[in-house]
């Protein structure tokens, strides 16, 4: 199976060598606890343009040679960017988003890493289609490419011949879903155990902050937030708020959502969920007193709305992200 990885100017050095090494490993290792060779056979090469011509090297060489346009490989992987070079890159990289393009239409299979979607987006081939990124810049690629369904509460999607994948250190578990996707799910199964990579971690939910929505121009709405902010651990009804901005109850709600993207009741709900976040992760409190300072005193509704944010309970939550969970890591690794 031929392999390209685009190694571009800026592009994150460990999601251009890191695919390449968990697939080498592999083919390394695989086989010490099989007995037989690995199915596939990967040719993996970096591409990357300069001075106007594309140049290829192939894995465990350092000369690089110019790549024949006749060249089409099996699957091309686009690394993540620097997030701060995320446009520049795009205005830059034009030979390579056109050379994407041609892969895929001589049928080459694209997948891209974290905000390498934004790359992959330029190509216009994920028009109409659906796409992950990193949650922190999903706003900004559907700003960018509205065209684009974008789903960044997943960590992998898969278009078939398109995929994409979430955060930047997620390309780990990406790749263990190519290597069952291409190897079969055996191949997959030792090589997580091999390379200690968990296969289809949770949704991106599991990580994501939830931003405070004030980048509007609707000052009456953004006093209704701030309102919110301040006392979400009281009972507030989307009827009281109407009324203290002398709105029908209609009129506010469509005016919230207009501004904010959310109803008045998810943002309340959302302003609530981050903050348990915070107190699960730092307070030594248990899980119903902290419902209930964050305005919760049904623990069953709590429950179920933390996972419908959060994409895990609120115990899990605490024992992996809590001081207790922290401890637990230290002493493991002292010991």
């Amino acid at each position: 199976m031929r392999i390209a990885i685009l190694d571009y100017e800026n592009a994150v050095p460990s999601s251009v060598a890191g695919p390449a090494d968990i697939l080498a490993a592999m083919a390394r290792t695989a086989p010490l606890l099989t007995g037989s060779p690995v199915s596939v056979r990967f040719e993996i090469d970096f591409v990357k343009e300069k001075d106007g011509q594309l140049w290829r090297k192939a894995m465990g060489t350092a000369v690089p040679t110019k790549l024949p346009k006749e060249e089409v490989y099996d699957l091309v992987i686009v690394p993540a960017m620097e997030s701060d070079k995320i446009l520049p890159v795009v205005q830059q990289e034009r030979r390579l988003i056109d050379w994407l393009r041609q892969q895929h239409l001589q049928r080459a299979e694209l997948a891209s890493i974290c905000v390498g979607a934004f790359l992959l987006g330029a190509t216009g081939l994920l028009n109409g289609k659906v796409a992950t990124t990193h949650w922190l810049f999903a706003d900004r690629f559907r700003a960018l490419y509205p065209e684009v369904e974008v789903q960044d509460d997943k960590i992998i999607v898969d278009q078939g011949s398109i995929y994409t994948c979430g955060g930047a250190f997620s390309f780990t578990t990406f790749m263990m879903y190519l290597v069952e996707k291409f190897c079969g799910h055996e191949a997959a199964i030792i090589t997580s155990k091999i390379l200690m990579i968990n296969m289809h971690q949770q949704p991106q939910d599991a990580f994501s902050i939830f931003r405070l929505q004030h980048d509007h121009t609707d000052d009456v709405i953004g006093k209704a937030q701030q309102f919110i902010e301040k006392n979400y651990a009281d009972a507030i009804s989307v009827e009281a708020l109407a009324a203290q901005y002398n709105m029908s109850i209609r009129h506010f709600i469509r005016r919230f959502e207009q501004a904010t993207g959310n109803t008045p009741l998810a943002y309340l709900q959302r302003v609530r969920i981050e903050a348990a976040k915070k107190m699960l992760e730092s307070s030594r409190e248990g899980v119903e007193q902290i419902a209930f300072r964050c305005g919760y005193e049904d623990m069953s509704f709590f429950r179920k709305i933390f996972k419908r944010y959060v994409a895990m309970t609120p115990k899990a939550y605490k024992e992996k992200y809590g001081q207790n969970g922290l401890r637990l890591v230290t002493a493991g690794m002292a010991s």
